[in-house]
């Protein structure tokens, strides 16, 4: 029996939110192209291992233990320097505004909790990139980020010190400036640096509530504190680099930390493992103990035995702190013994 036959997926037609936007394999111009053969320069800091290979999102994933070490903004709109997941979000977020800003005025979160958990689950299913592999196929483990994602922003909303954040933003917004180019996108002028210093000192504050309230633990991939600020970091400069000089906008990427380095992929050691939930043959960095499949988003531990369904005989690798699987050719709920 052929358990792991593959089965041909339609490409997925975009929606009124991505319309119009690239998608990953267009062709695209110079300005917009990233380093697609490139992996971004980090080490672990669970187990100190340095990233060796690509990875198929903007979750940068430890290719030995499997731990969330990173994101990276390119990998995110489609292999591109484009703002393309902030694009989405804002077209998602902008029709239900006025129903947010009226819900917190009455204080009421759990209507605010609601609509911002429409809002991510629209944005995590057209934008797969931008999240974990394993958010497009786990339905449990996609409403798990969602509630995530949808319950920081009840808390960063509904914290007091944002109005003071708040007023001075919407003060420092209103003295920006449009600079028109010739043939190409506006330039901001004006005073953007204390602006994107201010946004900083935000996300910061936001982060410290978040870990002190225990949000942080509802999020499903366990991102450090660094890394959740990255994510921030990264979308708002999504949004400002197309506007910003060159120079200027490696700047924006320095005072966020996201300016690390690109290595060429080199040849390393590599070892064959199946994976056991969807089937995938995965290339392991040599001597890794636990990896994500890039296919299923799952944390195998690449040393363990697959264990044979107990109705079909499907081979199936039981994810990490699981007890149990899913057979995804029967369907039937196999229990680690």
């Amino acid at each position: 029996m052929n358990f792991f036959k593959k089965q041909k997926q339609e490409k997925p037609k975009p929606s009124s939110a991505s319309a119009g936007l690239p998608r990953a394999g267009d062709t695209l111009p110079d300005s917009l192209k990233a380093h697609s053969n490139f992996v971004k320069r980090v080490n672990c800091s669970q187990c100190g291992a340095p990233k060796s290979r690509p990875s198929v999102t903007a979750y940068i994933y430890c290719d030995f233990c499997g731990s969330l070490m990173d994101y990276d903004f390119r990998l995110a709109n489609a292999g591109t320097n484009a703002g393309i997941t902030n694009t989405i979000f804002h077209r998602i977020f902008t029709p239900v505004q006025g129903t947010l800003i009226l819900a917190k005025a009455r204080g009421d979160k759990e209507t605010y909790r609601t609509i911002y958990r429409q809002i991510f689950s629209q944005w995590v299913q057209e934008c797969p990139m931008a999240v974990s592999p394993r958010a497009k196929n786990d339905a449990v483990f996609r409403e798990q980020l969602v509630a995530y994602f949808a319950e920081s922003a009840v808390v960063k909303d509904f914290d007091p010190r944002q109005d003071t954040f708040l007023a001075k933003t919407a003060r420092l917004e209103a003295s920006l400036q449009r600079i028109p180019q010739p043939g190409g996108a506006w330039r901001v002028a004006g005073p953007f640096w204390e602006y994107a210093e201010l946004f900083k000192q935000q996300m910061e504050m936001t982060y410290t509530l978040i870990h002190e309230t225990g949000v942080n633990n509802m999020d499903p991939d366990k991102a450090p504190l660094n890394v959740a600020l990255r994510m921030e970091y990264s979308t708002f400069c999504q949004a400002w680099l197309s506007h910003l000089s060159t120079a200027d906008g490696e700047k924006l990427l320095k005072l966020y930390g996201l300016n690390a380095e690109y290595d060429e992929v080199k040849p390393f050691q590599t070892d064959k493992h199946q994976c056991g939930i969807c089937g995938t043959e995965m290339q392991t960095v040599h001597g890794a103990r636990q990896v994500v499949c890039d296919t299923c988003g799952y944390t195998i531990d690449v040393n363990s035995q697959p264990l044979p369904c107990k109705k079909c005989g499907a081979p199936l690798s039981l994810p990490v702190s699981a007890n149990h699987v899913l057979c995804p050719y029967c369907s039937t709920d196999n229990r680690r013994v």
